[in-house]
């Protein structure tokens, strides 16, 4: 069985040992912003029919609807919260 021996100077070592240490703060370093929060791809349902075609933002309400009647697509914005007021249009 042969015996190994290992000779290491302390400048060796401390470099060793920051370069390790940079490596392990990079690899578990996060960003602070993430970037763009992503939509959840449940949150806009779409309905379709012969007369018009509607997709309605199921967190906010709001929609957007397309009647066939027109020979040139139109998109109509509209808020669900809106029409269900009194008032409402």
């Amino acid at each position: 069985m042969k015996t190994f021996y290992v000779a290491i100077d302390l400048r060796s070592f401390l470099l060793g040992a920051f370069a390790l240490g940079g490596l392990l703060t990079l690899t578990n370093f996060k960003p602070a912003h993430d970037g763009p929060p992503l939509l959840d791809i449940r949150r806009f349902q779409v309905v379709a029919s012969d007369r018009q075609t509607i997709i309605l933002d199921t967190k906010t309400g709001r929609f957007i609807l397309d009647p066939f009647s027109t020979t040139k697509p139109k998109w109509v914005v509209g808020d669900f919260e809106e029409l269900q007021k009194p008032g409402g249009k």
